[in-house]
């Protein structure tokens, strides 16, 4: 009968299960992120595609996180908006502001949610301008998005016909691909045309 009674006290202590998202409540996340102890963990771990994406606490946590003075934070705040899709568009303001972020990687996916939300006009020039960023891993996350973004990323074909030829492979890899699937190419593979 203890036994029963510890159990029953230690699961009306635990939240819900329809509140947990990888084990965390949002109140537990949204204290990681504002702490800076999560770093990229609890950026990455809010709710993008699933758990608590429908919640508006967690849309509120992801939009303030992309004003946090880490850029991991920023990255994956951007990252989980995007995936969010068109649930995202209260964050628009804030991913606006991000384009202008001083980290490549966070304009990108900053961009990558904007037009996701049907923003392509302001999210697919700054994919176009980090396709030429000397830091070839900025690049790679530029093209990376505009291939998962199919044909709204359409009108950057003519940057990403450039960035074939780029001097780090994997960009050039997401370039073809990215062109095949808009049938721009007959092939996603180098020698094809």
């Amino acid at each position: 009968m203890r036994l029963l009674l510890t159990f029953a006290l230690f699961a009306a202590a635990l939240p819900a299960a329809e509140d947990l998202h990888l084990g965390r409540s949002l109140e537990q996340w949204n204290k990681e992120l504002k702490a800076g102890i999560a770093r990229a963990p609890a950026g990455r771990a809010s709710p993008g595609r699933d758990g608590l994406a429908g919640n508006q606490g967690a849309l509120d946590a992801l939009t303030a996180a992309l004003a946090n003075k880490d850029s991991a934070v920023r990255f994956w705040s951007a990252i989980a908006l995007g995936e969010m899709g068109d649930r995202a568009a209260t964050a628009q303001q804030a991913l606006e502001k991000a384009l202008q972020d001083p980290t490549p990687e966070v304009r990108v996916w900053a961009a990558y949610a904007l037009a996701r939300q049907g923003r392509a006009d302001a999210g697919v020039p700054v994919l176009i301008e980090v396709l030429g960023d000397p830091e070839r891993g900025a690049r790679l996350q530029a093209v990376t998005a505009l291939d998962q973004l199919g044909e709204t990323g359409r009108p950057a074909a003519e940057a990403m016909k450039q960035a074939v030829s780029d001097d780090f492979d994997y960009v050039g890899r997401i370039a073809r691909h990215a062109l095949w699937a808009l049938g721009e190419r007959a092939c996603p593979y180098r020698n094809c045309d």
